[in-house]
C-alpha cells in the first residue's frame, strides 16, 4: 500500500493534521489529527509498503510490543482508508 497525492501534513499549533487536497477537500470536508504513531507511518507510506513492513517499522521505532504495534498499524490503515488516502 501506498499513500495517495491527494493530501499533505500540516503542523498546527503544535498538531500534525492530514489536510485533503483538490477535489478530496469538497469530498471530505475535514481533516485528520495524526499522533507521532500515525504522522510515522503516514511517512513510511510515501514507499510501496506491506502491513508487515509497517509493523516491523513500528516495533523498531517506538520499541512497541509486536501485537500491539499490528492492532495500531492495522487501525490506522483502516481509518485512513476510509478517507482513500491509501492505494492497496
Amino acid at each position: 500500500m501506498k499513500r495517495k497525492n491527494d493530501f499533505l501534513i500540516q503542523n498546527i499549533g503544535g498538531q500534525d493534521l492530514l489536510v485533503p487536497l483538490g477535489a478530496k477537500v469538497i469530498d471530505l470536508n475535514g481533516i485528520i489529527v495524526l499522533n507521532s504513531t500515525g504522522r510515522y507511518i503516514w511517512e513510511l507510506l510515501a514507499e510501496n509498503c506491506s502491513l508487515d513492513d509497517l509493523v516491523a517499522a513500528l516495533e523498531e521505532r517506538f520499541v512497541v510490543d509486536p501485537q500491539r504495534a499490528r492492532i495500531d498499524v492495522q487501525a490506522f490503515v483502516s481509518e485512513i482508508s476510509k478517507w482513500d488516502a491509501i492505494e492497496t
